[in-house]
């Protein structure tokens, strides 16, 4: 199944062939980079991206754990498309609404939960009050694959 998305301007396109999970963040970043009350992200592994096109712009931040953060934008309507993070290695993550039909995702998990607002928790059954750890992931990917099944 080939998801298919790109920027606000069109000048980025995407499209990938499945993804490991979709899931929420309330990290004061998520809310940063969105402007909104939490990030809606959705996990590939680097060879699941099919296809890119387009010129981005990197935006890198490193996080109080240290992990560095490369945001790609479009460089014409300011849309980010994409991160990665250096303790995803072999992965990547788009921004679920870059995708041409977000709708096609379910949210499986939160996590900054101890951060969120108190009007924006979505109540997903698997919750983190911080960073995602191995437990976390594992858990979120295995209720994404029992899903799709």
């Amino acid at each position: 199944m080939l998801l298919s998305g790109g920027c606000s301007c069109g000048a980025v396109r995407f499209t990938i062939a499945r993804y490991l999970f979709a899931h929420v963040c309330h990290c004061d970043a998520c809310k940063k980079r969105t402007g909104s009350a939490y990030g809606v992200s959705v996990v590939i592994e680097d060879s699941d991206l099919k296809e890119f096109h387009g010129e981005v712009r990197t935006f890198t931040r490193v996080a109080e754990s240290g992990n560095p953060f490369e945001y790609d934008f479009c460089p014409i309507c300011a849309t980010t498309v994409r991160w990665r993070v250096a303790a995803l290695r072999g992965r990547q993550v788009f921004a679920a609404g870059a995708f041409d039909t977000p709708s096609a995702f379910e949210m499986v998990g939160e996590m900054y939960a101890a951060e969120s607002l108190p009007w924006a928790r979505i109540g997903c059954e698997i919750a983190r009050a911080g960073a995602p750890d191995e437990a976390y992931r594992a858990a979120v990917i295995a209720r994404t694959t029992r899903q799709k099944a």
